[in-house]
């Protein structure tokens, strides 16, 4: 169930933006660099649990199409801070835009109560799995 769920949403909510061309980690790694402005490459490697040379890799890609840019840090220049450029920030915002109203939609197959229901079940599962 979950599985079919799974499918159907990103079938459903799939972007027709110019985020097409890029792999769902490029996209997430984007959100996530806009929820942490200025982070590591250490950073990236350890939130999505791969190896630096792999968090190298995947900036790299991001900074070759001018979504990302590594900065140096005027504190400690054993360090580099990636973040997003204007054209990536203005990519990103639009997706998620476009993600909000198609989410809304896949909600909308809900009546209220249930969606209330479907939050508080996520919200209990992502506790627990925290913990």
């Amino acid at each position: 169930m979950l599985f079919t769920i799974s499918r159907l949403m990103k079938q459903k909510m799939s972007y027709t933006s110019n985020l097409m061309h890029l792999s769902l980690l490029q996209i997430q790694t984007l959100m996530f660099i806009h929820k942490n402005m200025k982070t590591t490459m250490s950073g990236i490697a350890e939130y999505f649990q791969i190896e630096l040379p792999s968090a190298t890799s995947l900036i790299a890609k991001l900074s070759d199409q001018k979504l990302v840019e590594r900065l140096d840090d005027p504190i400690d220049h054993r360090f580099v801070r990636i973040t997003l450029t204007d054209e990536g920030r203005a990519m990103l915002e639009s997706a998620m835009r476009e993600r909000r109203i198609k989410f809304e939609k896949v909600l909308s197959y809900l009546s209220v109560t249930e969606t209330s229901q479907l939050f508080s079940i996520l919200e209990t599962l992502v506790t627990r799995m925290q913990k």
